[in-house]
């Protein structure tokens, strides 16, 4: 059951013109996997996602760190050209609405920095068995999930040591991840650019990781945004679920209450 002060949240914001409403991807509508590409959406997720989109006056994002591509084939969404649900992917670095969300260009200096990040976590990768790298438009990943502790927090480090040592690099930690971009971008920084580019009377945000304290910090509970922590750890979210059925509950709620709000 979802909290009461949560409940009352959502039901007031679907009560506002026009309403944003944006979640991250895993371990808020996916459970995690130690091989990311094994994720995909528990059943009624999307669903209840793409029931939100579909009401007027409302907009629907899927919002992840992972690159477009990899987001659209795991999730689902943006399969077909008229999915009216916006993924904003790589932390705001790529969108399928760049005309409300605009992704980042590189010039010749930030591609030849990405291709020494991609090298540098090469070599941590290759140094740390078990540890993985992904490569997206505009940055690099060390993937440390299902190895051993000891070994991934050395490999984290060295992924650090490696972003400290080269001029313009981006570190961003999350769960088991290590992401060195050459562009300053967060998921903070892109959800407020799509609701300024909506109009958004308020936004909605659900997320679980680290990256998702950055857009919670920058929502405006004052002004009727709902920023909503998934599981345990520290947070600045105004709300908090337990896990990901609390998140398709929600979203079904708020489906419910834009419907009927007529």
């Amino acid at each position: 059951m979802l909290p009461r002060e949560l409940t009352a949240a959502l039901t007031s914001a679907a009560r506002r013109d026009i309403v944003l409403l944006a979640s991250d991807f895993d371990g808020v509508l996916s459970p995690l996997q130690d091989d990311p590409l094994a994720c995909r959406p528990v059943a009624g997720s999307v669903e209840a996602l793409r029931a939100v989109a579909e009401e007027p006056g409302t907009t629907a994002a899927l919002v992840s760190g992972r690159d477009r591509q990899t987001l659209s084939a795991i999730s689902g969404v943006g399969e077909l050209a008229d999915d009216p649900i916006i993924l904003i992917a790589s932390h705001g670095g790529e969108s399928s609405r760049p005309d409300l969300v605009v992704p980042a260009d590189l010039d010749e200096t930030r591609q030849a920095l990405l291709a020494r990040l991609r090298d540098g976590l090469d070599e941590v990768a290759a140094d740390h068995p078990g540890a993985r790298v992904e490569v997206k438009p505009t940055s690099v990943v060390l993937h440390t999930r299902g190895i051993d502790p000891a070994i991934a927090a050395d490999a984290h480090r060295a992924g650090q040591a490696l972003a400290d040592g080269l001029t313009g690099t981006h570190a961003m930690a999350g769960k088991d991840v290590l992401e060195l971009g050459v562009v300053e971008m967060s998921k903070g920084v892109a959800i407020t650019q799509l609701a300024g580019s909506l109009g958004a009377d308020a936004t909605i945000y659900f997320g679980d990781d680290v990256t998702d304290e950055m857009a919670f910090a920058m929502m405006a509970p004052e002004r009727g945004d709902v920023s909503v922590k998934v599981g345990a750890g520290e947070t600045v979210a105004a709300y908090r679920v337990d896990g990901i059925p609390d998140v398709v509950e929600a979203l079904q709620l708020f489906a419910r209450e834009r419907t009927s709000r007529g």
